[in-house]
């Protein structure tokens, strides 16, 4: 009887031993794949301008389907993208709906650049959204874009 409880014994130590390293083990691995991202995360995150409690007025673009660039031999990719300009004063949107076409051109020369890498994660998103904000802005007359707001991001 004694033999039993001392077999019964280290099998639960054995058992919870098990346990505790698995979980710890199931821990580490989480922390690994989330860390991997986080870099970019916080990198996107220390860029980005402080942003303000208000919100101006808005401008919308529409909708965008653009393919993408890829290597030759691989099948062909697209994005598509929804866009909200966010400017500083009322009083620019008429500039802006005047100048929808050469907007539109910039933004669609800017995603046709683009692979999929470059637009996958926080980090490229972000990078896209600075990216697409200088090249709207170098339309304009004078800097009136506070803000771009993808209304939807699709890639395929």
């Amino acid at each position: 009887m004694v033999n039993k409880l001392e077999i019964d014994l280290k099998v639960i130590i054995m058992a919870i031993s098990l346990v505790i390293i698995a979980a710890v083990g199931s821990a580490y691995i989480t922390f690994l794949v989330f860390s991997r991202s986080t870099p970019g995360i916080v990198a996107a995150t220390e860029e980005a301008p402080n942003k303000s409690s208000s919100f101006g007025p808005i401008h919308e673009l529409g909708d965008f389907t653009v393919n993408l660039t890829v290597p030759p031999g691989f099948s062909p990719r697209f994005v598509r993208c929804g866009l909200v300009l966010e400017v500083t004063d009322k009083k620019s949107i008429p500039e802006l709906s005047r100048r929808e076409p050469q907007i539109r051109d910039a933004v669609i020369s800017i995603l046709r650049t683009k692979t999929q890498e470059d637009i996958a994660g926080s980090a490229g998103m972000e990078r896209l959204r600075r990216e697409l904000n200088e090249a709207i802005t170098e339309v304009l007359p004078e800097k009136i874009i506070a803000n771009v707001y993808f209304t939807e991001l699709v890639v395929q």
